[in-house]
């Protein structure tokens, strides 16, 4: 809580003084057809009819990669250094032999660093422990001191930058490629503060252009999808079609979503979206959507962490809560996973005892077939919730509503 604290402290003073400063920041003026112009075919802003029904097109045609029948959704959710837990459950479901091979992966903010590892298969669970364990993150919040209140982001973004390519290699780059060509789809999202909309992009359609250009674009993305508004700088992404290049600014996708299973544009507009044959969704939310009692102190920084918090799990209850009437409506299968009340959990503890602790906790989890035992109905209170978990086996099927 104090490293918690202790973000907001500078954030607060930043968040006012580095907006001035960003404004000197020269860009290339350019206005929404331009950017529709330009936009490539892996980028889906949803801002168009054209856009979602392509959307939407190509992914139910990612049907024809299943090899069991069964068309497999997993959503990986944004968390900070919570995210450990999230791969722990990956790496721990592989050893329990029953993970599925996902027909769609989708990563937000950590969940979107974790996700092409589990896309291009569990022969990367070294490389993913390894990236949430070794202790690479430990100088993750490296401050900028009192350049902060000058540039846009609080921290240093090369710790960030350094951790995403040390982590992406050639061999995964081409892993999620060759995936891409069996029909599987890797999807991450960012927030455009230019449009400012949830933007998805097709991460393998990047990878498999294997040139410089792409690769740097499929890094960038990444770091953009992990870039918390005001901690660390958002990033310009390259957007270049048919002669057309603009650059869009882009941050965490957390701050639209703290997860993607289907866009937001689709959520209530989708009645094709729905894959023909078995379908299951899978939900890994990187913390606790809890409510948790504590006395309030009254002071600027105490009432801004938990006015934060608040906020942050106010939105996961409210996606789950979306994407569990979606399930209902479609007669979907939906399994989602949280930390467990008895971990302890902290978005800003990158220390590698930290984070090691919760990917062995998730680990665990999963080993135990116990990762999924959540039930997904956020409105119900807590009592409820245990009081159901003790009575239904562990994956939830979500009714289709009755009448």
């Amino acid at each position: 809580m104090r490293r918690f604290r202790l973000l907001v402290l500078l954030l607060l003073p930043a968040v006012f003084l580095t907006l001035g400063a960003c404004q000197t920041i020269p860009r290339p003026a350019f206005d929404a057809a331009d950017l529709a112009a330009a936009s490539p075919p892996w980028r889906y802003d949803f801002l168009t009819p054209e856009a979602r029904d392509r959307f939407v097109r190509e992914t139910v045609n990612t049907q024809n990669a299943t090899r069991d029948g069964t068309f497999d959704i997993l959503a990986l959710s944004g968390g900070g250094a919570n995210g450990a837990y999230g791969a722990g459950v990956m790496v721990g479901w592989s050893q329990a032999g029953n993970r599925p091979q996902f027909e769609v992966v989708t990563g937000v903010s950590t969940g979107a660093l974790i996700a092409p590892f589990v896309f291009a298969g569990p022969r990367f669970d070294p490389a993913l422990e390894h990236a949430y364990t070794s202790g690479q993150t430990d100088d993750l919040l490296k401050s900028r001191g009192v350049l902060a209140l000058m540039l846009p982001g609080v921290f240093k973004p090369e710790p960030l930058t350094n951790l995403v390519l040390n982590n992406i290699s050639p061999e995964l780059l081409a892993a999620i490629a060759e995936e891409h060509r069996k029909g599987r789809r890797l999807y991450v999202s960012t927030t455009s503060l230019d449009t400012q909309t949830q933007v998805v992009w097709d991460m393998g359609a990047i990878a498999q252009r294997n040139d410089d250009a792409s690769r740097l674009l499929f890094v960038n993305v990444l770091i953009a999808s992990a870039s918390i508004p005001g901690a660390f700088p958002p990033v310009l992404l390259d957007v270049e079609h048919q002669g057309r290049r603009i650059q869009e600014l882009h941050v965490d996708g957390g701050t639209v979503s703290s997860f993607l299973v289907v866009p937001q544009a689709l959520l209530l507009e989708a009645p094709d979206a729905r894959p023909l044959g078995d379908a299951r969704i899978w939900v890994v939310v990187n913390g606790k959507w809890d409510p948790r009692f504590e006395v309030s102190r009254i002071s600027a920084i105490s009432i801004a962490a938990r006015s934060f918090d608040t906020m942050m799990k106010a939105l996961q209850r409210s996606d789950l809560t979306a994407i569990t009437q979606f399930a209902r409506r479609y007669d979907l299968t939906l399994s989602v996973a949280a930390i467990p009340d008895h971990v302890e959990a902290n978005t800003l503890d990158f220390t590698q005892a930290h984070m090691t602790a919760l990917f062995q906790a998730g680990e665990n989890e999963a080993q135990a077939g116990r990762a999924f035992e959540r039930r997904v109905d956020p409105s119900e209170p807590r009592q409820s919730r245990r009081r159901d978990r003790e009575q239904t086996p562990p994956t939830v099927v979500i009714a289709p509503p009755v009448g």
